[in-house]
């Protein structure tokens, strides 16, 4: 019982440094731009190069897993992580700094998997979504919360280099811990953790996997539609209540904030009340009915549809990402390269919805692009009830959760 709550705490924390070295970058810009003399949009390749190097390595990463063990893997995401973020902050050129975030974001992409996988690995029995939801949910904010508001403060302290190095520090504190203290899992777990297991037939049972590409389908729309509304939210709301910036921002802060209790209820609503799919399926419907609302409310709605949206969405996610450990038919070993493939698919959604937002925003306005991103949303999300049905090691996800036959 202690064991797997300390294993749990030196996860959190590792998930604290994973989105902490993720958007640190953030709040150095007003001093690195002028420094480096860029334009405003190389400053945007900044934070894409990050998220290309983290949407390629899904799946190579949790090869790495089952190749060498989930934990050499998540100390190997740590590591490029933290040495990723050293060359940024001593670049002295633009190439030098864009190879140091395209680093960074390889290296959390091979962590993220596998940190899913050693907790999977303790808490498989007993409370598997409110252990995700702490991780994937509250550290997974929080981390992105300090990286964005706090470091600022850094930032204004020590300059933008010195507070990216300061940021890795916290990445190699972080691996030191896992890889001195962390405890090794007990029976099964501890065995199927190891690696050596990289083989044809891991890869075909992990891609080949229908609940897998069907769950990556379900989350498409919501996951398009947050990234969406993040990035596009602020200036809908300057553009039509003539806020200022300041003020119109405050939406995504909203957002992300929120995020923190809804990874807390997401969890246990799926442990202790309605179990995991009618709690993803409800997150979905409801995320979609509060993108509708956007264009029909005043401020304070657009506050309070930030927040559903923020709230009710990482519900959702924290589940949904858990998914994998439920099945007795996909083994500990293979779970990174599941989530690996759930969240590349996702990823298609992230970079087409906002395209497709803005296309339909120009051409029709709006309420149409917002009910439009309802529509895919809800379409998306009820691809769900289409998975078969968890049999994660306990009655009453048998007894909870809709649709299908036990998976093999």
């Amino acid at each position: 019982m202690k064991n797997r709550w300390i294993a749990l705490a030196i996860i959190f924390m590792s998930f604290l440094q994973f989105t902490l070295n993720w958007f640190n970058i953030v709040p150095t810009f007003g001093s690195l731009a002028p420094e480096m003399q860029l334009t405003l949009p190389q400053v945007g390749v900044i934070v894409g190069v990050f998220i290309a190097g983290y949407g390629l390595a899904h799946i190579p990463g949790g090869m790495i897993a089952e190749a060498f063990g989930l934990r050499f893997a998540m100390l190997l995401g740590i590591a490029a992580e933290t040495l990723g973020a050293v060359a940024t902050a001593q670049a002295h050129s633009y190439e030098i700094l864009l190879a140091g975030r395209f680093v960074c974001g390889v290296g959390g992409s091979i962590y993220i998997g596998s940190a899913i996988g050693l907790t999977m690995a303790w808490f498989r029995n007993h409370e598997l979504a409110t252990a995700n939801g702490l991780i994937t949910g509250v550290a997974f904010t929080v981390g992105a919360a300090i990286g964005i508001y706090a470091w600022g403060d850094v930032v204004a302290m020590y300059g933008w280099r010195m507070a990216l190095l300061l940021g890795a520090g916290v990445g190699a504190l972080t691996f030191v811990a896992l890889l001195f203290l962390f405890p090794v899992p007990p029976d099964a777990g501890a065995r199927d953790i190891g690696g050596a297991r990289l083989d044809l037939a891991a890869l075909k049972r992990t891609l080949g996997n229908r609940d897998l590409w069907i769950l990556g389908i379900s989350f498409m729309g919501a996951y398009g539609s947050y990234f969406t509304v993040a990035s596009f939210l602020p200036t809908y709301a300057a553009e039509h209540f003539r806020l200022a910036p300041q003020v119109a921002g405050s939406l995504s802060v909203i957002l992300l904030v929120s995020g923190i209790p809804g990874g807390i209820l997401g969890g246990w609503l799926a442990d202790k009340v309605f179990g995991a799919i009618p709690t993803i399926a409800g997150a979905w419907i409801i995320v979609s009915l509060a993108l509708c609302s956007i264009p029909h409310v005043e401020f304070q709605g657009l506050q309070l549809a930030a927040a559903t949206v923020g709230c009710v969405g990482m519900m959702g996610f924290v589940v949904w990402i858990a998914m994998p450990g439920f099945y007795r038919g996909i083994r500990i070993a293979d779970i990174p390269t599941a989530c690996g493939l759930m969240l590349t698919i996702v990823a298609v959604g992230g970079v087409v919805i906002p395209i497709l937002y803005g296309k339909i925003t120009v051409t029709y306005g709006y309420p149409i692009a917002c009910a439009s991103l309802g529509l895919i949303s809800f379409v998306a999300g009820m691809c769900i009830f289409l998975v078969r049905r968890p049999d994660a090691g306990a009655a009453k996800y048998s007894r909870k959760v809709s649709a299908g036959s036990a998976i093999s």
